[in-house]
């Protein structure tokens, strides 16, 4: 069975674990993660392999290379489908606008009136999920100005993308400090679709593949 751009992490882990969590491992820290059964039970199941492309920001056809090499499937034959690949897929999609949407370019963090903040590094550190303690507060949140902004050691696509399934949810991110993220949740004004990650090109993916053993 090949690795493809739909399939969940745990599907592929069930492949081969130890060389699916080192694959991943080589291609962001962050999926070290995976090592912990308790972030590894929470993340495998909600995570696809193009999440996981957008999480480590490398461009998808890399994920998908890498993984299914190290998995086994002939090199020769993995770079002719490279051929057929989608353009877009060559390259990794910047998740951002360049500047703050107007719904939230004057919120001031501070504004306890209308920022509701959580700081998920500790969780990070304690290794636990803090999936629980963002739907608590994002219920709590009272009018539709209202804002849910958090810190996280990266950039949480799949929360995001579930955000904006569950609840119709925008949301906008920026890393402050090397590992250290602030993501925004708002509802967007009512003349602009929800988004979480409108795509902004970057260079093609030009990156020689290395074979995983």
């Amino acid at each position: 069975m090949k690795v493809t751009r739909e399939m969940k992490i745990k599907e592929v882990l069930a492949m081969d674990e130890e060389k699916v969590l080192n694959t991943l491992a080589m291609l962001s820290t962050n999926f070290e993660r995976l090592r912990h059964p308790h972030l590894r039970h929470a993340m495998e199941g909600r995570v696809s392999v193009e999440q996981a492309a957008k999480v480590a920001r490398v461009p998808l056809t890399e994920m998908l290379y890498v993984l299914n090499l190290a998995l086994g499937e002939d090199e020769e034959k993995l770079s002719k489908e490279l051929v057929r690949s989608d353009p877009q897929d060559f390259n990794f999609q910047e998740t951002n606008q360049p500047i703050k949407p107007e719904e939230i370019a004057n919120v001031d963090d501070l504004d306890k009136e209308r920022v509701r903040y959580i700081d998920l590094m500790p969780f990070h550190e304690s290794k636990r999920d803090p999936m629980r303690v963002i739907l608590r507060v994002w219920k709590k949140l009272g009018d539709s100005r209202d804002i849910l902004l958090i810190k996280h050691p990266f950039d949480p696509i799949p929360l995001r993308e579930l955000f904006l399934r569950r609840f119709g949810t925008s949301s906008w991110a920026e890393e402050r400090k090397p590992g250290e993220w602030y993501i925004y949740f708002y509802h967007p004004i009512s003349s602009v679709k929800a988004e979480a990650h409108p795509p902004i090109r970057n260079q093609a993916f030009r990156r020689s593949f290395v074979a995983v053993g």
